[in-house]
């Protein structure tokens, strides 16, 4: 972790707090199939553009990320993703945290744990040792 207050994974920057209705609360990462699981609902509720969805989505990922989540009195039993999220996404609402701002920290939490689950294409390729036969940098 850096000074300020980022953690570098592969060159790109990320908080490691987040900032819900004016206070911060420390990042930290769940195992890899619960980030998983939170990258792939988010994704899937942002291309449906199913805003009630991505709020509980959002709650999901901050509650099960930071403390947010034991203090909001929820618990994730590894099943239950949108239940979960809706109780944590309640309470910080309940306790003046604007939908905006739900979703941004949100989405900045699902960017630090979404980084790292998902292969490159390059990182692909060169795993597999396949290249264009043209010369050029991929296969496609």
């Amino acid at each position: 972790m850096s000074k300020d207050g980022t953690i570098t994974i592969d060159g790109k920057a990320y908080p490691v707090t987040i900032t819900i209705a004016g206070k911060a609360y420390p990042v930290t990462l769940p195992d890899f199939a619960t980030r998983e699981d939170v990258a792939m609902a988010w994704h899937d509720a942002a291309s449906k553009s199913d805003g009630p969805r991505l709020r509980r989505v959002a709650g999901a990922a901050i509650g099960l990320c930071t403390p947010v989540g034991r203090l909001a009195g929820a618990s994730f039993d590894g099943s239950g993703l949108l239940l979960y999220g809706g109780k944590v996404y309640g309470w910080m609402r309940e306790r003046g945290a604007t939908i905006p701002a739900i979703v941004e920290a949100g989405r900045e939490v699902v960017s630090v744990c979404s980084e790292g689950l998902f292969a490159r294409e390059a990182e692909v390729e060169a795993r597999a040792g396949f290249s264009d036969p043209s010369g050029g940098d991929s296969i496609a």
